[in-house]
């Protein structure tokens, strides 16, 4: 039996239900956190609840709930489902009152992207859409449901979403990045969230004497880079190959270096 946790108590995992009557559920009053496991390790768990509760914030969710008891949640959680390679999804939905908060947690089938995607790249369409609130993950996730959807229906990885003045932001799901020689270029964090992986990458590549620049990116001007890729948690860094009909000629030596530096920086950090 899968268990989920529901402000810290373990139920079955067909027991963590809402009243159809929920209306702060159905308005989308929530937010939410994606974190991975992998052998059995919780990946920037602190990370992601401090952004839970910065996403919270930003909206005028209440609440009552403590970091470290989120994270013995999250522990038991794991212990209880005896799982070591799972993907963990957090949602906070509020309520009338911080006391009326939900906090439910569960265990999803972990995601991994294929080697050859690496090693080609993947495919993105691009989306002229603005995200309400772009800095709050929320559960307002409708509009990028549906580009999602549009972007799998062309057998594409995720969509390039584009500002009202044609800059690049994000992807629906992930962030994004292109590069020139060694030097990364990604949209100024104002405009998009703020991914942890993201980042974790911008670390990374500093430390590895990559120069890391914030600014406006016009789709327009996409392919006068040597590349560009996604990040996100689950994927870590995806090398982009083509932009709806338009391809780069390859994947460029530095973003393969980068993967490979981004990977021995997870090892180190969690000396495995």
């Amino acid at each position: 039996m899968q268990y989920s946790s529901l402000n810290g108590q373990l139920i079955p995992h067909d027991e963590a239900k809402l009243p159809v009557d929920h209306i702060e559920f159905a308005y989308g009053f929530g937010v939410y956190e994606n974190l991975k496991i992998r052998k059995g390790i919780v990946y920037f768990i602190d990370d992601h609840i401090d952004r839970l509760f910065y996403s919270a914030k930003i909206i005028g969710l209440g609440h009552e709930l403590k970091k470290d008891e989120i994270k013995q949640w999250i522990h038991t959680l794991i212990e209880k489902n005896e799982t070591q390679d799972s993907n963990i999804k957090i949602i906070l939905i509020g309520g009338k009152t911080a006391l009326d908060a939900l906090l439910y947690i569960f265990i999803l089938a972990p995601k991994f992207v294929e080697k050859k995607e690496y090693r080609d790249g993947v495919k993105a369409i691009s989306y002229s859409y603005e995200r309400f609130l772009p800095q709050a993950k929320t559960l307002n996730m409708f509009p990028s449901y549906i580009i999602f959807k549009k972007a799998q229906k062309q057998k594409a990885f995720d969509a390039i979403l584009i500002d009202h003045k044609g800059n690049v932001t994000e992807g629906t799901r992930s962030n994004f990045f292109v590069i020139k020689n060694k030097t990364l270029y990604t949209p100024p964090i104002a405009q998009v969230l703020d991914g942890v992986t993201r980042r974790t990458v911008i670390d990374c590549a500093q430390k590895n004497e990559y120069e890391i620049i914030e600014q406006d990116i016009l789709f327009k001007n996409m392919f006068e880079y040597d590349g560009a890729f996604f990040t996100n948690t689950s994927g870590k860094i995806v090398p982009i190959q083509t932009v709806d009909d338009t391809s780069y000629p390859s994947i460029t030596p530095e973003i393969k270096n980068l993967i490979h530096l981004y990977d021995n920086y997870l090892c180190t950090i969690y000396a495995r």
